[in-house]
């Protein structure tokens, strides 16, 4: 018989010593092995159902980790993705709220992060278990099922859900969520529903469950016959485009990936997850693909005979929804993925496994066997076209000759002018978001940290924003949820507190979700936001108006008491007194 002790804590005392306990390893690009806490802390915003039992047990028995009080429950869960992000997941944040309006809070930012394979721990509060109170204070009722709660909201956006009805349940429930956690085929949001008189209750837990568990991240090359298959694709392809996404990222694979490319002459991309996992002044680095990518890229698409896409999931903007980027009919897909579901999309033939090892075991064998793409000058061709177009865009300013100083260049349909002359003339303005981004490449340090998700800005930036610093660009593109960009900034900073950060937003999503704005300014954590103010939910109104469709709730005008519509005069924010407010310094740019 096996000797156990035991202790007798709360769930909650012993939720918070096992987060304390749980560590992992990894062998870095370098070859060494490297091992650190897993937890960096918890975000914490009390109320109904957490306030109590879990602060409790956070009070007794926190230790290394912090925490950080946040201000909105979505915006605290979103600087934990733009954390473990910046992070390259290999570190997180848990966070916890009440019952029922701050649990449904974090259920958009659990699904952003299961959307980009990132890892979170949500820790809601939930509904006694016993039932003895029910209706509590802000208790959803469900009459035909009185065991689902707001907590069962979030199970159809995290990787791993579990509801704690007993103490002694928290052992199981949390292995597995460090199981999903620390998988790099299956990460995403973990749950773990914390009802509020389970939170209190104590068991005898079995000592073991206390021990130092460290979750290694292994780096698994992908089978003989895999890398066999990949070795022929390429081997019988002429024109190959390799797609650099998050997992070449992730797995720390950058230089592999050049080293790949530039033994067989093969043009490499990025997508927005995969951006900033190479220089982008790598000779063979032909920007942004698809939808919001850039035009080197997308040239060399039209005669590409194989994708050999790394560490992607291949949505529809890298893809141009299937059939608009790739016009080849005798066009093969390569997926190297350490997830069997994305590498089986596309109808893609899959070699499975971490980018970094596959690639230099696929690479050996292309060696031996002398391969060379068929590319002669397209690559430097088109990448000295599209750096010119680069830089007349950038340069792009609101004005032009008969239309006035400071007026729209004519380029579109007339409402486009009259849309963009009537904003110039109220609102005052003539720097363009192209132009912005030019102006703050140029300003920002080398190794800046930008941040953004929504509206045109991630399209200006994966064709725009160049750099060479790694692991420099934090892009949510998974879920593209507006407000990640403050959020997610401060997420970023916390990550990498020597670098600067820089969120950029539109003004619309700076009015959805600002509230990390004062977590920052309370952690002195030094962020710069720069909000581009373009009085609308302007891509959605370039996206509408653009099909034929009306300018219809995407525009922020007064009501006009003639017409009864939303197309009165703009409605004018001053985002810099907003900042103000907050403490911060505020500048103005025209």
């Amino acid at each position: 018989m096996i000797h156990m002790e035991t202790v007798r804590l709360t769930a909650s005392q012993a939720l918070v010593r096992f987060l304390e306990n749980q560590y992992i390893s990894y062998i870095d690009m370098d070859g060494n092995e490297q091992e650190h806490k897993f937890v960096k802390g918890i975000f914490m915003l009390p109320g109904h159902g957490n306030v109590v039992g879990f602060a409790n047990g956070v009070e007794q028995e926190l230790k290394d980790m912090i925490v950080y009080q946040g201000k909105n429950e979505q915006g605290m869960a979103l600087a934990a993705v733009g954390y473990a992000k910046q992070m390259r997941r290999k570190s997180i944040f848990a966070c916890t709220s009440s019952v029922g309006p701050g649990a449904c809070n974090m259920v958009t930012a659990a699904a952003t992060a299961t959307a980009n394979n990132i890892p979170v721990l949500i820790l809601p509060g939930d509904i006694y278990a016993s039932r003895q109170p029910d209706p509590v204070l802000q208790q959803l009722e469900v009459p035909n099922d009185l065991s689902m709660s707001a907590s069962d909201c979030f199970k159809p956006v995290a990787k791993y859900w579990d509801r704690i009805s007993r103490p002694e349940q928290l052992m199981s429930a949390m292995v597995n969520a460090m199981r999903v956690l620390t998988d790099t085929a299956n990460c995403g949001t973990a749950v773990i529903s914390l009802p509020q008189d389970v939170q209190g209750e104590s068991f005898d837990f079995p000592d073991y469950f206390f021990q130092k568990r460290v979750h290694h991240v292994a780096r698994r090359v992908a089978d003989d016959y895999d890398i066999e298959k990949a070795v022929e694709m390429i081997k019988a392809s002429k024109k190959p485009m390799f797609i650099a996404g998050g997992g070449v990222r992730y797995s720390e694979a950058g230089q592999t990936a050049m080293d790949f490319c530039k033994t067989f002459n093969i043009p490499v991309s990025q997508t927005q997850a995969g951006h900033s996992c190479l220089p982008d002044s790598f000779e063979l680095a032909v920007g942004g693909i698809g939808v919001t990518g850039g035009l080197a890229a997308n040239a060399l698409c039209k005669d590409c005979d194989l994708v050999i896409g790394v560490g992607t999931r291949f949505n529809d903007f890298v893809t141009g929804s299937k059939w608009v980027l790739f016009r080849n009919p005798d066009i093969k897909v390569l997926a190297i993925n350490t997830s069997e579901f994305h590498a089986e999309k596309l109808d893609a033939t899959r070699c499975i496994g971490d980018a970094k090892v596959t690639l230099e075991a696929i690479m050996e064998k292309l060696k031996a066997d002398g391969y060379k793409s068929g590319y002669t000058t397209e690559i430097q061709d088109i990448r000295k076209v599209w750096e010119e177009e680069r830089l007349r865009v950038l340069g792009v300013q609101y004005k032009g000759e008969g239309f006035g100083e400071g007026k729209f260049v004519p380029c579109g349909p007339s409402w486009t002018e009259k849309i963009m002359n009537d904003f110039v003339d109220q609102i005052g303005g003539t720097i363009t978001e192209s132009n912005a981004v030019g102006i703050l490449r140029e300003e920002a340090d080398d190794d800046a940290i930008v941040v953004a998700a929504a509206g045109s800005l991630p399209a200006d930036l994966e064709r725009l924003w160049v750099t060479d610093a790694p692991n420099s660009y934090n892009m949510e593109y998974g879920a593209s949820c507006m407000g990640y960009e403050i959020a997610g900034a401060f997420g970023a900073k916390l990550a990498e507190p020597d670098k600067e950060v820089y969120a950029l937003v539109g003004d619309g999503s700076f009015m959805m979700l600002n509230s990390e704005i004062p977590t920052a300014m309370q952690e002195n954590a030094k962020i710069t936001v720069v909000v581009f103010d373009n009085c609308a939910f302007g891509c959605i109104n370039n996206l509408q108006m653009g099909n034929g469709v009306g300018s219809l709730a995407t525009e922020m005008r007064h009501r006009n008491e003639t017409t009864g519509k939303l197309d009165g005069d703009y409605c004018y924010t001053d985002f810099g007194k907003s900042g103000e407010g907050f403490g911060m310094k505020a500048f103005y740019a025209k």
